[in-house]
């Protein structure tokens, strides 16, 4: 059974600190957080998620007095906390990305831009239609249960009443964090890399043709054959990358819940 509320001067501050990580996490979650949902629906559903998980959070040691000397410090810390999750859950969407850049920029679509709602600014079709995907294959595997599975985990690796110095001692143990950007790297390349190879070669054959035949001007010509080799390998490469997103959702969903132990 649910532990009973007692509404008192210290719940009601420590839900509203609950209430302020899961309202920081969803402004930088992909997916919900997206420019299309209503701000309305996201204030909502970050009420419901901090009701939810309110009871089952472990507030041994809390006290009013507490939380009246450092009420500015606790909730900075919860938006930073909040924020730090969501940019987590993120990174599987900069990897897609990463991935659609690099196939837009070796095809030649680049220049061709369109408003991409799962980041919120502007990308490629190719970006979005990897996005899409990605997005999809995220929801069919359940991915949004885990986030918020971290999310609930994270109250007992950060709890509510950690002090400034706890806090800055578990900050500490990030400090090889840049092998976060290694990571989304390392995963945008291994989306585009049938794409990338394809271009490649078909560059390399283009240079023997111009080579062999000077009256073809190679530099027009390559240009649909680039993007038709592009977009015939993207289309028989999508078994491979529903398996390569499937892995790189494990992998980022691992790189979470290994934050969310670090303490």
């Amino acid at each position: 059974m649910l532990p009973q509320l007692a509404f008192n001067e210290t719940e009601i501050l420590a839900f509203a600190l609950v209430f302020l990580r899961v309202s920081a996490f969803l402004v930088s979650w992909p997916i919900f957080s997206v420019y299309s949902v209503p701000a309305q629906l996201k204030v909502l559903l970050s009420l419901v998620i901090a009701i939810l998980l309110f009871p089952v959070i472990n507030r041994a040691g809390l006290d009013a007095q507490g939380f009246q000397q450092n009420i500015a410090w606790l909730a900075g810390k919860e938006v930073l906390t909040g924020l730090c999750l969501g940019f987590l859950t993120r990174l599987f969407f900069f990897a897609v990305t990463v991935g659609g850049s690099l196939i837009a920029t070796s095809a030649g679509l680049a220049n061709g831009q369109i408003f991409n709602p799962v980041m919120g600014t502007n990308s490629t079709t190719v970006e979005q239609f990897y996005a899409t995907l990605a997005t999809l294959l995220f929801l069919a595997l359940n991915g949004h249960h885990f986030f918020l599975e971290g999310l609930a985990q994270s109250f007992d690796a950060i709890p509510l009443t950690i002090s400034g110095t706890e806090f800055a001692s578990l900050a500490s143990k990030f400090k090889d964090s840049g092998l976060i950007l290694q990571s989304v790297s390392e995963a945008g390349i291994k989306i585009a890399a049938p794409v990338l190879v394809a271009v490649f070669l078909m560059n390399i054959v283009m240079g023997i043709i111009g080579k062999a035949v000077p009256q073809i001007n190679v530099l027009v010509t390559s240009m649909p054959v680039n993007f038709m080799a592009a977009l015939l390998v993207m289309i028989v490469a999508i078994p491979a990358l529903v398996l390569e997103l499937d892995r790189e959702v494990v992998s980022f969903t691992e790189m979470l819940f290994k934050f969310m132990k670090a303490n």
